[in-house]
């Protein structure tokens, strides 16, 4: 699955009282720290410039792209929500926001964003794809082809297997057991972390599913790098833990149906209560 797209707005240079330079400068330094890979720092500046000038839509949306970046997928949502407040009618906020929630587990909600994404921008591909593959992982296979198709009209490089996939009234190709959500913790030290304790994932996509869902025993983002994309896959992550890097190994064999457990002393991500707002 593609990455979540980076994209940092620009700021129009009007000018608002005497506190505006300082907010344009340190806005301008959150977006040269974003380009420069430098996302922590970056949250750092735009943060100032809200400070500065809470009502800057800008501001809140590029510091929700940078948290973005390094997994901070829930107080991403709150940042994008609070420029949703301010300009309803920017579809990329929409639609980042959608994608975050995605990642985070949240389906409908990343449903309804997309769609208003849509609304505001018929031709925005790019919302039609990933619109698509939330039909896909909740099993709607008709209304993923309709947008998968849709993408590809627009331009977008729709994957091979998914165009033929759609050809086929069977659907075959398309997931049929994804990994939702995360939900038991396994009692064994050893799960997941030996090569003959792997966890059951299914597929190769879900693999990278799991990976987004992990959290650390610190609640926080797990950055992970796949060593191989084999039947029995090995993904190295590195997180903090109490001040300190640490580094774990994790095998994960794609030839039984998704099953997974979080490995001992992880976490994941929260549920919403029902009803909750999108």
């Amino acid at each position: 699955m593609k990455q979540l797209t980076l994209l940092f707005a620009l700021l129009s240079c009007a000018f608002y009282g005497n506190s505006q330079p300082l907010k344009e400068e340190n806005y301008q330094k959150g977006l040269d720290l974003a380009k420069a890979g430098k996302y922590e720092e970056a949250i750092m500046a735009f943060t100032k410039a809200i400070e500065v000038q809470p009502l800057d839509a800008y501001a809140w949306y590029n510091r929700a792209m940078a948290k973005n970046m390094i997994g901070e997928y829930e107080t991403a949502i709150d940042d994008f929500t609070t420029c949703i407040g301010l300009s309803r009618s920017y579809e990329k906020v929409w639609y980042n926001r959608g994608l975050t929630k995605m990642h985070v587990g949240q389906y409908d909600g990343a449903l309804f964003d997309l769609n208003q994404a849509l609304q505001i921008q018929r031709n925005y591909p790019e919302a039609n794809y990933y619109r698509a593959y939330l039909y896909e992982l909740k099993g709607l296979y008709e209304f993923a082809c309709t947008d998968y198709q849709n993408a590809a009209g627009k331009g977008y490089k729709v994957p091979s297997e998914k165009l033929l996939a759609c050809q086929d009234t069977n659907f075959t190709g398309l997931l049929k057991n994804p990994l939702l959500k995360l939900s038991k913790i396994s009692k064994r030290k050893s799960y997941g972390t030996k090569e003959n304790r792997p966890i059951a994932i299914g597929s190769q996509e879900n693999v990278e599913r799991y990976l987004r869902l992990l959290r650390s025993p610190e609640g926080k983002f797990v950055p992970f790098e796949i060593k191989n994309r084999h039947a029995l896959t090995v993904v190295k992550i590195t997180y903090p833990f109490k001040g300190k890097t640490q580094e774990k190994t994790l095998y994960f064999d794609l030839n039984k149906p998704c099953d997974p457990l979080i490995i001992k002393g992880f976490k994941t991500f929260k549920e919403l209560p029902v009803g909750s707002p999108p």
